[in-house]
């Protein structure tokens, strides 16, 4: 009987709350990568929308450039994004220079995109003409 008693090679209370403690610690780490993982995906879709916006527009411009049109004004918001769009235009060496300059605002407006686009179209004979039909397009 004494032998039964004196048999001590099972496992602590201390042993146990300290095991269950490290195994907390490592899921509580592991939730928080895969939550600022998520968070990431989210902030990276939310940036790419905005860029994709923001190049749509000017591709959208540069076509009414092409086609001799000056667009009157721009939008201030696309798809609930609010957008500042700025056209500086200049003649220099017989070409029309366009710097089209677009900033979309995503992340409820505390983060933006800038893209900025340099078009130039000559101002010579073929000006009047888009490019798609002969116009001069550099």
């Amino acid at each position: 009987m004494n032998k039964v008693l004196k048999n001590n090679g099972g496992i602590t209370l201390i042993e146990t709350v300290v095991s269950t403690a490290i195994i907390m610690i490592i899921l509580v780490s592991v939730v928080g990568a895969l939550m600022y993982g998520q968070k990431m995906i989210f902030f990276t879709d939310s940036k790419n929308n905005a860029a994709a916006i923001g190049q749509d527009q000017i591709d959208k411009m540069i076509t009414a450039f092409e086609a001799g049109e000056t667009p009157g004004s721009y939008p201030d918001s696309i798809d609930g994004h609010a957008v500042d769009i700025v056209v500086n235009s200049n003649t220099i060496d017989e070409k029309i220079v366009y710097n089209i300059s677009v900033r979309v605002y995503y992340n409820s407006g505390n983060s933006y995109v800038d893209l900025v686009a340099l078009a130039k179209f000559y101002n010579n004979k073929n000006k009047d003409k888009p490019f798609s039909e002969g116009g001069d397009f550099v």
